[in-house]
């Protein structure tokens, strides 16, 4: 029909997404679709009324020929035992190896324990793929790993890894987690193909599968140079894998690490650890702050998001080029951020930041008092002691003037006396009742009845 993508058909219910994905990543995994096209093996695939897993194995073993006698005959076993009951009872065990070696004893004669009208109809099935074939039938025993190598040509995705030695867990290729039964035999098998799992909702219950040689992955396995960040020695490290999807082979340590794959994993863990990851201080916090008030108070000048998030997320964008010589966090720690962060602020701004929003600003007493602003825009603060701004008629303003100041006057002992932006009101209507209330505190500190023109000081008042 010329149609190579499923959303093309018109459908009065369309299919869902996730089964129409999985099935295409399967098919692909099988070989039977490259790039939404059917491959030669997929039609190879189509002339055998079967699962597409099945007819992937079964040809799978028939292109194993005169290198691997007697594979087709296992291969037709295999696809019966699968697509029929399991004849053997509950509790048995999950390996499929000894289905097969139930079947080959029965068909010789031989009376195992086994369900009899399971046993004939996986022989009929058995015997329908011989004549397909046009192969004999093969009672001969075979190794467990057999079985295994012809099984996971129909199950890939779901070749695993034991987690731990001897366990129970196993990882597949495809992420997934997947437990044996306890007391299985399998469980002194490293890996295994499986045929059979249920879905679980953390882990999925292993019900029929076979050993795998680890020599047999490797013709499945790529080569691939991972870079990771390494949690206990926080650096980061490469190796080259010999990969199985998710699963790894083997490795080898690297000691020279791409710049561009070195740089992806810094930023990542940034984006995970947070700005903390550098050596972001108090300092930092109040630049950020002053730039996001400037953003909220001028929107149309296009100051910079320099937010937390942010900066987290665009670490690739302002943090990359003063990465490439680093390997540890200990080495981002020294970074100069108040040369880095300046960068992130296109030269006309940055030129006009240090009026627009100053970080200190000086009072009467020739102080240099520190403003505490906020990312959400509200008034700067300036903490300071009266006695430090006696004279100064106005409140202070920055943003050209646009935005006055919040003034905690503080006493000589730093406490807090009156918050204001109407430092003429303070003087004018309150001053004299707290020069009343801490003159008899703190004796030794100027309270003059004019703060107008009184001179600012520092400290206490001056011996004479």
């Amino acid at each position: 029909w010329g149609i190579r993508q499923i959303s093309d058909l018109t459908w009065v219910t369309p299919p869902p997404a996730g089964p129409v994905s999985q099935a295409v990543e399967l098919l692909e995994a099988l070989g039977a679709v490259q790039g939404s096209v059917i491959t030669e093996r997929g039609r190879e695939m189509l002339r055998l009324p079967s699962h597409p897993r099945i007819a992937h194995m079964l040809i799978e073993a028939r292109h194993a020929g005169q290198d691997n006698v007697g594979a087709l005959a296992l291969a037709t076993d295999i696809a019966a035992i699968l697509e029929e009951r399991d004849p053997m009872p509950r509790g048995t065990g999950a390996d499929l190896s000894l289905r097969i070696e139930l079947l080959r004893r029965w068909r010789k004669g031989e009376r195992p324990s086994g369900e009899r009208n399971f046993l004939e109809r996986i022989e009929r099935l058995a015997l329908s793929w011989r004549h397909i074939f046009g192969i004999q039938v093969d009672n001969s025993v075979v190794s467990d790993s057999q079985v295994g190598k012809w099984l996971m040509a129909a199950y890939p995705e779901r070749i695993a890894k034991q987690t731990e030695k001897h366990g129970e867990r196993y990882k597949m290729v495809n992420g997934r987690t997947a437990r044996l039964p306890e007391h299985d035999p399998l469980h002194r098998e490293p890996w295994l193909a499986i045929a059979q799992v249920d879905a679980g909702i953390h882990e999925g219950k292993i019900f029929m599968a076979a050993p795998i040689l680890a020599e047999d992955l490797i013709p499945l396995a790529v080569e691939k140079e991972m870079v990771s960040w390494d949690a206990d020695r926080e650096m980061v490290v490469a190796s080259l894998e010999l990969r199985l999807g998710n699963l790894v082979l083997s490795a080898k340590p690297l000691t020279k690490i791409g710049e561009e794959k070195k740089v992806e994993v810094f930023c990542a863990i940034l984006r995970e650890k947070g700005l903390s990851l550098l050596n972001w201080q108090e300092e930092q916090s109040a630049w950020q702050a002053r730039v996001l008030s400037l953003r909220r108070w001028r929107p149309e000048e296009g100051w910079p998001d320099v937010s937390d998030e942010n900066l987290r997320n665009t670490a690739e964008q302002w943090l990359a080029p003063f990465l490439l010589n680093l390997y540890k966090r200990s080495e981002l720690q020294k970074l100069d951020l108040n040369t880095i962060l300046p960068t992130l602020l296109p030269w006309q701004l940055n030129s006009r930041f240090p009026q627009l929003a100053p970080a200190r600003m000086a009072v009467p007493s020739g102080s240099m008092i520190k403003l505490n602003y906020f990312p959400d825009g509200r008034p700067p603060v300036m903490e300071v002691r009266l006695q430090e701004v006696f004279g100064l008629m106005e409140t202070p303003a920055v943003n050209d003037g646009r935005n006055k100041v919040v003034m905690h006057l503080l006493s000589p002992g730093y406490k807090p006396v009156q918050v204001t932006q109407d430092l003429k009101s303070f003087w004018t209507n309150t001053y004299a009742e707290v020069r009343k209330e801490l003159k008899t505190r703190y004796p030794k500190h100027s309270w003059p009845e004019d703060p107008w023109t009184a001179e600012a000081v520092r400290g206490a008042k001056r011996k004479r």
